[in-house]
């Protein structure tokens, strides 16, 4: 029996109208948001003007606003990076049978099933002046005076850092892992006939054979890691002197303690935009591959 196209397009409704409430009508209300002078009390009055461009000329001509970006790129970047090196390395490891593979698989995931909260919150005491970390070297006579690892401003943002990217091994892990099983044992006995060393297997097999779940990784992995928020909040609260801002802290902060809610909208556009441009860039360049 043939179903009529209305039929169709009703059953399409409520997935559409939930797009529309929950994804799309939040993403203009904010570009609206950000044309118009909000502070807390023309919001409560609902007097608040439109201003044009004028939040966006005074986020770029912020300094902290570039601080923020610069911290982002580098925490991104960096994040990125090192997590799919040690994900990588971790899935050619446990790629092998070896004794207790199964309890030290479920070591490694240990970051990704520990609450946000808890993570933070230990690593705010652990990297602190007085934290474990610093009691510890100081105990060994590696150092005479405290590491000012989240309270110095040239340091704060890679010590937030190698906090994420503890805490995204197990998602690159996980991927990189799976992707591995789904290489033909052949490859590899092939290789061995040819005399192949191990290195080889994993230069000429294992990683062209990864590239699209390395691809699919990556751009995943940038999109997780750019919108982070949470992590550095409950560490850092951006500081110190907003020396670890990330364009999301930041955004909170404009909205949250200083009620510019319009110039929060604005670093809210500018970080779609970034991750629009990005998308489009990465997709641009699977399909040319294609």
């Amino acid at each position: 029996m043939k179903i009529p196209k209305v039929t169709l397009f009703l059953f399409l409704l409520p997935s559409l109208a939930l797009i529309f409430i929950f994804g799309l009508y939040p993403v203009v209300y904010n570009v609206f948001l950000s044309l118009k002078d909000v502070n807390l009390i023309t919001y409560i009055r609902g007097t608040s003007k439109d201003v044009g461009s004028l939040n966006y000329r005074a986020i770029l001509g912020d300094s902290l606003f570039w601080r923020a970006l610069y911290n982002t790129i580098v925490f991104t970047l960096l994040s990125i990076v090192l997590q799919m090196v040690v994900g990588f390395l971790l899935a050619l490891l446990f790629y092998y049978e070896f004794p207790l593979k199964g309890f030290l698989q479920a070591l490694v995931m240990v970051p990704w099933v520990m609450p946000i909260m808890v993570s933070g919150s230990f690593f705010r005491w652990f990297l602190n002046d007085n934290g474990f970390l610093n009691n510890l070297l100081a105990t060994f006579g590696w150092i005479t005076e405290p590491v000012r690892w989240i309270t110095l401003e040239r340091v704060v943002i890679y010590s937030l850092t190698a906090v994420n990217v503890w805490l995204g091994i197990p998602f690159n892990f996980i991927l990189l892992y799976t992707g591995m099983q789904q290489i033909p044992e052949e490859l590899y006995e092939s290789a061995d006939i040819d005399g192949a060393a191990g290195w080889q297997k994993v230069l000429y097999i294992a990683l062209p054979m990864l590239k699209p779940v390395l691809v699919a990784t990556f751009v995943l992995g940038c999109i997780l890691t750019f919108k982070v928020f949470d992590l550095v909040w409950i560490v850092t609260r951006g500081g110190p002197g907003g020396a670890s801002h990330l364009l999301s802290t930041l955004s909170y902060s404009l909205a949250f303690d200083r009620f510019q809610f319009g110039k929060s909208a604005a670093v809210l556009v500018l970080m779609q935009i970034i991750v629009i441009l990005f998308v489009g860039f990465s997709t641009r360049i699977r399909l040319e591959e294609r």
